[in-house]
């Protein structure tokens, strides 16, 4: 008699094959927090800037912006763990979630959803029109199937062995991350995952929800941005409709303690309820 009645799964997708693999037994240092802040004056810069770029700038691409923003402000924040020690990046990457969604094999209630994404070199170098076009361009060639290194990813994850391929990610980590090697002298992309990263959910009307750490990744933050909707709050001593945004964020408490916590909560506030901030400075 098992303890558990089980029966293994079949048709998975690339992303559920590695994630099967990747992680263990949580015992991550992680922090979760959760961000509401006014949307009445992001909405409307985000309205200007689709009229001003003719791209379709959405909530993520300002989110992406203004962690870009904070992370160049504020240098502290932009750090990972190498050898056991905390090292400054020199550069803010920020790595924008992307989902494919595969149709639904027969006798199954939901397809298959692969997870890739776009990572916007120097973000904090850059308007929220570029961002935008390199995301919609990265995004494109994802699900077109023309990223050549997301198609070499999802080759080898239906290819390889599960526990092989669970070594393989193991040593492209150390060897990029704790060696500090570029790995494209070993065919595998340079640093994929960036500074921070951006997913949403938004979009799927969710609120709140946290996103894990990613273990062949050194990024301490990730953002989750959530649906902006009518919420009640107080003004002026009186109950009014506004429009709010829910960010939901995991940190890594080897990297950022309470204090580094609250400093990019606060400085994300301030940039998107005052999204001129947003601007590149001239």
């Amino acid at each position: 008699m098992p303890n558990i009645v089980l029966h293994k799964k079949s048709h998975l997708s690339v992303f559920r094959r590695i994630a099967a693999i990747a992680w263990n037994a949580p015992r991550d240092p992680t922090i979760l927090g959760t961000m509401q802040f006014r949307a009445e004056a992001l909405e409307a810069w985000i309205q200007a800037q689709r009229e001003r770029t003719g791209e379709k700038i959405t909530v993520t691409h300002a989110v992406a912006r203004a962690a870009a923003v904070v992370l160049h402000r504020h240098p502290d924040l932009n750090s990972m763990i190498r050898l056991g020690r905390l090292y400054h990046r020199e550069d803010v990457d920020v790595f924008v979630q992307v989902a494919i969604e595969h149709p639904a094999e027969p006798g199954e209630g939901v397809g298959k959803t692969d997870l890739s994404g776009v990572v916007i070199r120097k973000a904090d170098t850059k308007d929220i029109g570029a961002i935008a076009q390199e995301i919609r361009a990265g995004a494109s060639k994802i699900r077109k199937g023309q990223d050549e290194d997301f198609k070499k990813v999802r080759r080898q994850g239906e290819l390889i062995p599960p526990l092989i391929f669970r070594w393989i990610l193991r040593f492209l980590e150390f060897f990029q991350y704790t060696l500090n090697m570029n790995p494209r002298i070993l065919g595998a992309p340079r640093d994929p995952f960036g500074s921070i990263m951006v997913t949403s959910l938004g979009s799927r009307g969710v609120k709140v929800a946290y996103a894990p750490f990613f273990p062949q990744a050194r990024t301490p933050i990730i953002i989750l941005v959530g649906a902006i909707d009518d919420t009640p709050d107080v003004v002026e001593g009186q109950v009014v409709p506004t429009r709010q945004l829910t960010l939901s964020a995991t940190f890594d408490h080897r990297v950022l303690d309470g204090l580094h916590c609250s400093i990019f909560a606060n400085e994300m506030n301030k940039v998107l309820q005052e999204p001129g901030q947003l601007d590149p400075v001239s």
